[in-house]
This record gives structure tokens, sequence and C-alpha cells, in this order.
């Protein structure tokens, strides 16, 4: 089950108020939790993929967003872990609050880590310093949809099919439903060369609007359930899809956990799961963070 979360304080202007119609802003989002930035982006390959550009010199992450019918830049990046600095381009400044909207988004700023920390302990460790929320994409469609294009291949062709989706249909922004659908399966498939994901991105588009498990603009918050309904969506997918929306109750496995158990635990999934029971419904979370301490650690050396 998620964890419960309260909302964001309103976004604090840094640099001066933005001009009405202006085309450049700055917003300072305070944070209720503790967030870190670089955590974040470390915490799985999200910002790998297209229209996502992680800096890690100049510690800044961004991407091309639509809203509306405007394309833009959005920036955000940290000197601490209560507060980012949101800076955007070709935006006005009514469309302020979806551009921070979507940064929460980005971050997850608004879970609330206390259930887990008491879940995790000392395997926790890295919630307390900002970790422990994966970087999310600006609606749960497009988490899905990357999710789907990282079934059964290699991890280069799943940058690949994400810039083949922002560049068309995307048109430099990743497409929401509406494109998408209007794209169609063909051209999916031999355009963006999805290959045989293409059907079950448009047969999973059509259900989720159908049902209204998602809205047009990508919203939505399907449990594992029933996206294990939609056709060409296995236990991997669902599971994934769920971790992206704090449900941290499955891991999602697919042959690189497996290796992974098998070389650094001697353990299969399910031993695994076993061993590890005191995580309760925080085992994903818990894998996570024990597979990014161990990053972190590797890097250090």
């Amino acid at each position: 089950m998620p964890t419960s979360s309260r909302r964001s304080p309103p976004p604090e202007p840094s640099g001066g108020a933005i001009a009405p119609g202006a085309g450049a802003g700055e917003i300072r989002l305070a944070l209720p939790f503790p967030v870190d930035l670089a955590l974040t982006v470390a915490s799985h390959g999200w910002a790998h993929l297209a229209p996502w550009h992680w800096d890690r010199d100049a510690g800044t992450l961004s991407r091309r967003e639509r809203i509306g019918a405007k394309l833009g830049s959005v920036a955000v990046l940290q000197s601490e872990t209560g507060s980012v600095v949101i800076r955007f381009d070709d935006f006005a400044a009514s469309e302020e609050p979806e551009v921070g909207r979507r940064v929460r988004r980005w971050l997850s700023a608004e879970w609330d880590p206390a259930e887990a920390l008491a879940a995790l302990g000392a395997d926790g460790v890295l919630i307390e310093r900002g970790g422990g929320r994966l970087l999310r994409c600006s609606s749960f469609y497009e988490d899905f949809i990357k999710t789907v294009l990282t079934i059964n291949t290699a991890w280069s062709s799943t940058c690949r099919m994400a810039a083949a989706l922002v560049s068309e249909p995307g048109g430099g922004a990743f497409p929401g439903p509406e494109e998408l659908l209007d794209y169609g399966e063909e051209r999916l498939r031999e355009g963006a060369r999805l290959g045989f994901r293409a059907p079950t991105v448009i047969a999973a588009t059509r259900r989720m609007l159908d049902d209204d498990a998602i809205d047009m603009a990508g919203e939505g918050r399907p449990d594992y359930e029933y996206l294990m309904s939609l056709r060409g969506i296995g236990p991997y997918a669902a599971a994934h899809c769920g971790l992206l929306l704090h449900d941290f109750s499955r891991i999602p496995v697919d042959t690189v956990v497996t290796a992974y158990l098998r070389e650094r635990h001697a353990s299969d999934p399910a031993a695994f799961v076993a061993s590890r029971a005191a995580w309760g419904p925080y085992l994903a979370l818990g894998y996570r963070l024990a597979r990014l301490r161990e990053k972190l650690d590797a890097a250090a050396c």
C-alpha cells in the first residue's frame, strides 16, 4: 500500500517575481521532507532516457516539457536537501504551477518516508540522507511506457526507443496517450522500432483510457492487479510501475535482478524475499537502497 503523504507548501519565488508572459523564470521549491537530487537521479536509469538530461558536474537535471501547446525546458538543481531551484524557459508565469507540480512528481516530494524508515531500520540509512526516492517521469503514463520499453531488450535499445518517441510523435517532449494512439501501431512498430511492444502500447493505452485508469494527460494510479490484466504486461512490468507509484511490496524481477541475486547473495528471488521478510511492504525499496548503496561505495573506492 502506498504510504501517507502531505502536500508541499506553495513554491517560494527566488530571484525576483516573474513578470506575466515572461519566457523564463525561477522557482525555489521548499520540500516537506529531505530530498537529495543526486541520490534520486542515481536510484535507477530513468535519467538516461530521453528527454531527460543529467549534468553530473553541474548537478542539474533537465528535460523538455510540453504544457498545453507550448514546448519548453525545465531544469532543477539543489544546494541543500530542504529545497530545489527550478528554472524554466519558454513558459509563462501562468504555467508556473504546472511546472512545479511536475517537478514535485519527479522527486516524489510529497512522499513521507517515516514508515519506510521504521520498517527498514539500518538498511534505510540512505533515506536519512534524502534518498529512497526513485526518479519519476512527468506522468504515470510516461513511466508506464518507458517500463514497457525495458521488456526483453538491452538497455541500449530502451534508450533508442525512448529517443525515437520523443523525436516523433513527441516532437521534442515525451508523447501523451493521444499522440501515441494517433501515431498508431504500425508506425510505432516500424518507425519507432518498438517491435512486439507496439501492440502492447496501443492496447494498454486504449484500455486504460476506456477504464478511466488514466486521463488524457496520462495521470493515474492503477494498482498491480489492474496492470497485470493488461495485454502484454507481466509481473515485472506491473511491479516496476507499482514501485513508481510507491507500492514497494514487490521487487520487479528481471534477468538483471536474478543475476545480481545469484552472484552477490547466492540466492534466487524467492529465497531473497523470504530472507528480507522484516522489510514488509518496503521490500522493493530495501532492495533498491541496497543496490544504490553498493553503487555509491564502488564509486568512492
